[in-house]
């Protein structure tokens, strides 16, 4: 069972969720290991693997660029140093303003008490990539 605590990935995943929320993204890239890295699908515009703070953030611009997001339900599975977790997301493409939602899955690994990894599974990433195309 899970502490909560920033010692284990579920407490440094729900302690980065916290500090997202809050506005606070100093506070949140505070909890990434210098040899942080992120995952995500490579059919993507921001696919690929990302690398450190300026990885994360050059990740998130390019995916800025497409999509706005509505993140709800975050459901996190402790799993020692590693941690899976589970929300509901909406994406809106801001070319088309059509939207999709699916569920995305995210295996974190921390090491030293900080995020060491972020592999990220979007349920349908068809259904998403198509927000992005002009209807007919």
């Amino acid at each position: 069972m899970s502490t909560g605590t920033t010692k284990d990935a579920a407490g440094l995943v729900r302690e980065m969720n916290r500090r997202f929320t809050a506005g606070d993204l100093d506070g949140a890239f505070a909890l990434l290991h210098p040899d942080f890295r992120i995952q995500q699908p490579a059919s993507f515009p921001h696919g690929g693997w990302h690398a450190g703070r300026a990885g994360m953030t050059g990740m998130g611009a390019i995916f800025a660029r497409h999509w706005d997001r509505v993140i709800t339900d975050p459901r996190v599975l402790d799993c020692g140093e590693r941690a899976v977790q589970v929300t509901t997301q909406t994406w809106t493409a801001k070319a088309t303003g059509r939207a999709a939602t699916c569920d995305v899955v995210e295996l974190f690994t921390a090491a030293d008490g900080l995020i060491l990894e972020i592999r990220v599974f979007q349920q349908d990433t068809h259904a998403l990539l198509a927000t992005l195309a002009e209807p007919g």
